[in-house]
């Protein structure tokens, strides 16, 4: 797939530490006909450190919670600036160095999952994580019964690289689990001639259920217990009867 990046083009600066066991990059991309938009972020070992706002060319943090552990170069800016005008300029000539070759189109796979042990009544968070796609432009929507959620309660992280290139994302649905509800976490791409969907149903058992359940095993098993006691019966009387 690298060969083929003609959509984007990528401005990868590799760093290895120490025997190799750690990589430091530096990423740059950029799309044709996409102009005032990028992204330009620092990765530790595949984790986004921070990526620099395409409009602001501010040091966003991925982890708010160390933002006072650590301050980015404040030089981060400028260097965002001149990364990505250098990387919009240098589409054209990537692409007719390469003779136009088509673009490499790759579609997307998805899971959905939740980010904590599901309780009726608590708050909680449903994640969609979307991977293996290029180009990077997908579009995730959540339902809920069919319905389309609060869009106040979505947020979305930034394209992050995978080593082939292509890209993966995460979405993120603030929810209060109710019994029976069906969520939906829905992805669109020019891969795909129809959503990628997929489905998380509200199932927590109550206590009720469980004790339930727990009769309805024991009986299962007790059922299958008199039935080997009879068919034991029923051979010792046939070897009686033989004898």
């Amino acid at each position: 797939m690298a060969k083929n990046l003609l959509p984007v083009l990528l401005v990868i600066c590799l760093l290895h530490c120490s025997r190799g066991k750690h990589l430091l990059r530096f990423i740059t991309f950029c799309q044709r006909n996409v102009s005032g938009e990028g992204q330009d972020d620092i990765e530790f070992d595949g984790d986004e450190l921070l990526y620099l706002d395409p409009v602001t060319y501010q040091a966003v943090q991925r982890l708010p919670e160390f933002a006072k552990q650590w301050t980015p170069d404040p030089r981060l800016a400028e260097d965002a600036y001149v990364d990505l005008g250098t990387c919009h300029y240098n589409i054209p000539i990537a692409m007719k160095r390469d003779n136009n070759t088509p673009d490499a189109i790759a579609s997307p796979t998805s899971l959905i999952y939740s980010k904590q042990e599901m309780e009726l009544g608590v708050p909680n968070t449903l994640i969609c994580f979307v991977s293996d796609f290029h180009p990077p432009e997908v579009r995730i929507t959540w339902t809920r019964n069919g319905q389309p959620v609060d869009q106040s309660d979505v947020s979305q992280t930034q394209y992050y690289s995978n080593s082939d290139f292509s890209f993966r994302l995460s979405s993120y649905l603030d929810f209060t689990p109710q019994q029976g509800d069906i969520y939906s976490c829905s992805v669109g791409h020019i891969s795909l001639r129809a959503p990628l969907n997929r489905f998380w149903e509200v199932e927590v058992h109550t206590d009720q259920q469980a004790v339930e359940t727990a009769v309805c095993v024991c009986g299962v098993i007790l059922g299958l217990i008199g039935v080997v006691t009879g068919l034991w019966f029923i051979t010792k009387a046939n070897k009686s009867c033989r004898a």
